[in-house]
């Protein structure tokens, strides 16, 4: 069963229940996953703790690496630098 298929199924549940224990349950559960509901176009993201700034910024180096205007670093680069930086 695909996700989508999963969902219908879980409303069509939802709907044909009465026991009013069962659907507070239901809410609570789903009220302990927040989440922001975008458009259809959009990506969905669950809420985070990381602020929206951070993730504009990873954007911004991203489209900078993409245009070849952000110069990288190997995992042993930066491990080395590190290591000199903080005399390790």
């Amino acid at each position: 069963m695909n996700r989508d298929q999963l969902k219908i199924e879980l409303l069509q549940k939802i709907i044909e229940c009465n026991d009013e224990k069962l659907l507070a349950e239901v809410d609570n559960i789903l009220k302990s996953f927040p989440s922001e509901v975008k458009e259809a176009t959009e990506q969905y993201f669950a809420s985070s703790p990381i602020p929206d700034s951070h993730y504009e910024q990873l954007d911004r180096d991203y489209q900078k690496y993409k245009e070849g205007k952000i110069e990288l670093e190997s995992w042993a680069e930066v491990k080395e630098r590190i290591k000199i930086e903080h005399e390790l």
